[in-house]
């Protein structure tokens, strides 16, 4: 952000941390624990808070373009970002609503993450960048808004390429769910199908690889080991998810495999198979409600054909997603969950905002084919979503990075 609107990206970055001292603070308080559906949701928070500012910035750009002085085209950029900012947040929040309502474990949680997310992405972007901005370019501080990359709205007829497009993408959604119908139950992991979580705390901590080896090698089947923190990263334990019945054999594995660590278990629960059905149920359920929630408010708020197009992209981008990820032979597990409600929650994010363009040329130029329309729409939010993709594409390789440093095996 630094390195693309210099001074602006410096207000968004404070901006950014202002966000998520308010997440993780509210978290804080309310006694909760980040687990991996938890990251997910505060990854979405930071997506959704880098994409308002950069509405904001594209929007001043626009205006500056047009030949406007820097104090009139911050407040006519701001004021025409406002409602798109609104809508996209709105949409996420009904989503996230419903999985509070509706979901149960880490749907919940990231319903719960997620919920604090938009409130605080809404009040820095609104009412944070907007008085930073307003100090320093009413205040003459700043008397030009320098952009080190000069992008402009490319010319591009996407409408041109939108029925091979269309065949190609579908094409790859047909072969996805042909794979998952396929393999059936085994694309399930111990979330779904049931099995049992134990949790323990050590003295000394051993690499998730290294842990998971020592319990194959035991002779337990899919094990699935995770270490959680509380806020203030003073306690952590590890939880190691086995099939059923295999949890009274986690912790004598352990103690052979790590003489020096000190195991010792602190919990164990057993999750049912009809207990994972359960969560399961809750998750597609929750997931469809949102889809419904997001049809009738975009219906309301632009028209009925644009809800359709707003489901049918995220469902979409969903079953792309799925179908892709069993491709590659991976299980679903609850933090999996979180994922897709993540890619769903970016999905309706930049469908809101090209809707949002579109309505609003068909204001300025009426008489306009709705074909020419829909490109010049496309065309003006196409750097803005390519810098959002970069910048969430950085968190989400950190992210990546990171569980595979955790999760390797160390090897001799």
């Amino acid at each position: 952000m630094v390195l693309t609107y210099t001074v602006g990206g410096i207000f968004a970055v404070i901006s950014l941390a202002i966000n998520l001292l308010i997440v993780l603070g509210t978290l804080a308080s309310l006694g909760a624990t980040i687990t991996l559906p938890g990251v997910a949701g505060v990854v979405l928070t930071v997506g959704m808070a880098v994409d308002s500012n950069i509405l904001i910035f594209e929007r001043i750009r626009e205006e500056l373009n047009t030949g406007k002085s820097l104090k009139a085209a911050f407040l006519s950029g701001h004021e025409k970002v406002i409602s798109t900012i609104l809508d996209a947040n709105i949409t996420t929040l009904i989503t996230s609503s419903l999985m509070i309502a509706f979901g149960t474990g880490p749907v919940k949680g990231f319903g719960i993450t997620l919920t604090i997310g938009v409130f605080s992405t809404v009040f820095c972007a609104l009412v944070v960048t907007k008085l930073l901005l307003e100090l320093f370019i009413e205040g003459d501080i700043i008397k030009k808004f320098p952009m080190l990359v000069k992008a402009r709205a490319p010319k591009f007829d996407y409408l041109k390429y939108a029925k091979p497009a269309f065949a190609i993408s579908w094409m790859i959604v047909i072969i996805g769910i042909g794979v998952v119908a396929y393999k059936g139950d085994k694309i399930y992991g111990i979330d779904f199908v049931g099995g049992d979580e134990v949790t323990l705390v050590y003295d000394e901590r051993q690499e998730s690889g290294d842990v998971r080896a020592a319990l194959e090698s035991a002779g337990i089947g899919e094990a699935n080991p995770l270490y959680q923190n509380d806020l203030d990263g003073d306690n952590e334990a590890l939880k190691v998810q086995v099939p059923v019945n295999d949890g009274d054999r986690v912790l004598p594995a352990l103690q052979e495999a790590f003489p020096t660590a000190n195991y010792d278990v602190i919990g164990q629960t057993t999750i049912g198979p009809s207990i994972g059905a359960e969560i399961q149920w809750n998750a597609f359920m929750s997931l469809g409600l949102a889809i419904v929630g997001i049809l009738l408010y975009v219906a309301f708020r632009f028209e009925f054909g644009f809800g359709a197009g707003a489901v049918v992209s995220t469902v979409h981008d969903i079953l792309m997603t799925i179908g892709i990820f069993v491709l590659f032979d991976r299980q679903f597990t609850a933090p999996m969950v979180a994922a897709i409600l993540l890619i769903a929650g970016y999905s309706i994010n930049d469908t809101i905002v090209i809707f949002d363009r579109i309505r609003e040329e068909l204001k300025t130029n009426p008489d306009r084919r709705l074909r020419d329309v829909i490109n010049t729409a496309i065309n003006n939010v196409f750097v803005r979503s390519v810098l959002t993709s970069v910048t969430t594409f950085l968190a989400s390789i950190a992210l990546f990075l990171s569980l595979i440093h955790i999760s390797e095996p160390t090897r001799p």
